[in-house]
């Protein structure tokens, strides 16, 4: 099953049925850094939703059976990685949604829908909390192990932060083989991971070289001696 890539809040004044328009995107730039941390963080503990990677939660004042439901609206052939889940909020909380106030309650939110619907023996509740919390609590300072990189003498592993300016904010770390940490280095932020393919690693220096594709032809490698 495919891991978890984002979670992305929606809202709609209609019911999200075929026929209707789909619900608008919220325009919440703070919310939305802080719902992406908590994909990140699930990520990197191996989070699936099942047969689909992208979690769209609709935030909507039509009635809903038990407040919170898998969509009606029939799933998208074209685009089967997404999945709409409804959740009914009162009107106060609808019109705020723009606003940082509501950004608490929304994670809440977030968290009963992942602990309703995707718990599974391997990945609990319990451990869906701490991935929410861990990922509230440090902000712009969590990290996800993005890549990482073992030689016969050393590893290395590049982390991301996500900032609420909604740009990655790398930082690689190199140890020993009995954990001394030997090299911790920010890498420049960018909104476009391409500049982080793979990791070279040797005794003396740690190449970090752009993935292979059209957007990164005159992206150069990044060298640190260690």
């Amino acid at each position: 099953m495919p891991i978890i890539k984002d979670i992305r809040i929606y809202k709609s004044s209609t019911e999200n049925i075929a026929g209707n328009p789909f619900p608008s995107s919220l325009k919440n730039m703070k919310l939305s850094c802080a719902v992406h941390r908590i994909a990140m963080k699930l990520r990197e503990n191996g989070f699936s939703l099942g047969d689909f990677d992208h979690l769209y939660i609709n935030l909507t004042t039509c009635p809903i059976e038990g407040t919170l439901s898998p969509v009606k609206r029939e799933k998208d052939k074209y685009h089967p990685w997404f999945c709409y889940y409804d959740v009914e909020v009162n009107q106060d909380l609808f019109e705020e949604l723009e606003t940082p106030q509501c950004i608490a309650y929304i994670i809440e939110i977030v968290e009963q829908v992942l602990q309703k619907y995707f718990c599974t023996p391997n990945f609990d509740s319990e451990l869906i909390h701490h991935c929410i919390s861990d990922a509230v609590i440090k902000g712009e300072e969590m990290t996800m192990k993005f890549k990482e990189k073992r030689a016969s003498k050393n590893k290395a592993i590049i982390y991301l932060r996500y900032l609420d300016n909604t740009r990655y904010f790398p930082l690689l770390r190199v140890w020993d083989l009995e954990d001394n940490l030997l090299l911790e280095k920010d890498l420049p932020e960018t909104s476009c991971l391409d500049v982080y393919g793979e990791i070279q690693l040797s005794v003396r220096k740690v190449t970090i070289k752009p993935r292979k594709n059209s957007f990164s032809n005159n992206l150069e490698p990044i060298d640190f001696m260690l």
